[in-house]
């Protein structure tokens, strides 16, 4: 069984309410009006080699019980050498590395976030 991660949000930072970040958009996949069981997108805009095959595409993010707290469930990455999406977890060090870099752009703009 794999380790489950989180992304801890400061209260201020509630990524419902965000839109886009960086080169990041942040979009529901659960209908808005639902208050209960909601999933977010974080989209990369701008797609960035993160090595000399893979570009962070998305990330899935789920709602916890605890407020700021938002379960990381996917981690996509596109490999360029077969043309498919790859998903990843944060037990891999490549998709930790996407959380890292997700990490340190939304600190760019103020946004404070961190990985658990």
């Amino acid at each position: 069984m794999s380790a489950l991660y989180y992304l801890d949000f400061h209260p201020a930072d509630n990524p419902m309410y965000l839109k886009k970040l960086g080169n990041w958009v942040i979009t529901f996949l659960s209908s808005q009006d639902e208050v209960a069981n909601i999933q977010l997108a974080i989209t990369s805009v701008l797609p960035r080699q993160l090595s000399d095959n893979l570009q962070p595409s998305r990330i899935i993010i789920h709602q916890t019980e605890f407020d700021n707290r938002w379960l990381i469930q996917q981690i996509e990455c596109y490999n360029s050498l077969d043309g498919k999406d790859k998903l990843l977890s944060c037990n891999d060090k490549v998709g930790k590395q996407v959380i890292q870099n997700l990490i340190q752009e939304f600190n760019k703009y103020d946004v404070e976030v961190n990985l658990l």
